[in-house]
């Protein structure tokens, strides 16, 4: 079975690609690929981590001062 030109089986799931030879004109990555869910937001969780850090640390360093 083929869905947008990528092979799938029976219950719809993707397969993996084996005939490579004839993508060689339009190497290109798979649209799932571009599309990826962001499923783990790390640049968003980040920044609070940062900014919790440094808040400590000017804590800390502010005890230590006076």
């Amino acid at each position: 079975m083929e869905t947008n030109s990528h092979r799938t089986d029976s219950d719809g799931n993707l397969q993996a690609e084996d005939n490579y030879a004839a993508h060689q004109e339009n190497p290109a990555p798979s649209p799932e690929a571009i599309k990826e869910p962001n499923d783990r937001p790390a640049s968003k969780i980040i920044w609070v981590a940062v900014i919790i850090a440094i808040t400590i640390m000017a804590i800390i360093y502010f005890l230590y001062i006076f």
